[in-house]
């Protein structure tokens, strides 16, 4: 299974496109806190969180979960709370972790939790057929546009 941050999933589901990691990875989560942090841009009219919540399996954390989320929150104070709830779930269920946040990553790799970027994401939708490279820069285009954000990948 593919556990989601707040930040990659709604780049994917304000673009349109959050399908294509469905496609790709079959199986998708989010733990409560990323889906507590979904709830603020849905009270404020943005529909794009229904897409991730309905479209995804929401993940509980078990209490050694959150003892393990608390033991290394001292020490990475500056992850966001959706980011290390995401990495504690992937590291004890063995489940992988995507998220645009380099410092969120680095961390999940420090931990042994597998990480999946966004280029490892586009070029998979390549490599499994699912886009063509033109669909691709597509998907890349609209992400940079509905969520204002850069992003530079080789396919």
């Amino acid at each position: 299974m593919l556990i989601l941050d707040t930040g990659i999933a709604s780049a994917f589901a304000k673009a349109g496109h959050f399908d294509a990691l469905i496609n790709l990875f079959r199986s998708v989560g989010i733990t409560t806190s990323v889906y507590e942090e979904l709830l603020t841009p849905l009270e404020y009219g943005y529909g794009y969180p229904r897409t991730i919540f309905d479209m995804t399996e929401l993940i509980t954390v078990s209490e050694d979960e959150q003892k393990e989320y608390l033991r290394i929150k001292e020490k990475h104070a500056k992850i966001g709370k959706g980011e290390l709830e995401s990495i504690v779930v992937c590291l004890n269920r063995g489940y992988l972790f995507s998220s645009f946040d380099k410092k969120a990553l680095m961390v999940a790799k420090e931990v042994g939790v597998e990480i999946i970027t966004a280029g490892v994401v586009f070029k998979g939708l390549a490599v499994k057929g699912i886009a063509t490279k033109e669909e691709i820069l597509k998907i890349i285009r609209d992400i940079e546009s509905s969520d204002n954000r850069a992003i530079v990948v080789e396919l």
